[in-house]
């Protein structure tokens, strides 16, 4: 249980981290409206937690709290289940953002290692 926490606090750590990014690019300065900050610090902050559910369970990853390809497309499934209720998604592109959550979590550091900030 206590690994799960650490998972857990991990990928809310790169939740943040990324919404925060994505409020000083898209900051209401910017000519944006607030909305759509609040918009884009989701869907970031999103992108995030499904960053750190990688980086939290992935063997190739320095953070790697405990090795599990389940525990990626879990984190996935969450991160794209909450980007979906964000943008109000219909029903199908609920389960197209589910299905490439959890593509995403499976394959992991394959393909989060190209991500840079």
């Amino acid at each position: 249980m206590k690994r799960l926490y650490k998972s857990l606090t991990l990928a809310a750590f790169f939740s943040a981290i990324t919404a925060i990014a994505a409020l000083l690019h898209g900051a209401p300065w910017t000519n944006t409206t607030w909305r759509e900050v609040l918009l884009g610090m989701g869907s970031f902050g999103c992108f995030g937690f499904l960053l750190g559910g990688i980086y939290a369970f992935d063997p190739k990853s320095e953070l790697a709290i405990m090795p599990s390809s389940v525990g990626r497309m879990v984190f996935g499934l969450i991160a794209s289940l909450l980007l979906s209720v964000l943008w109000r998604w219909p029903g199908e592109g609920v389960a197209l953002a589910a299905l490439i959550g959890v593509l995403l979590g499976y394959f992991g550091m394959t393909w989060a290692q190209y991500v840079d900030f």
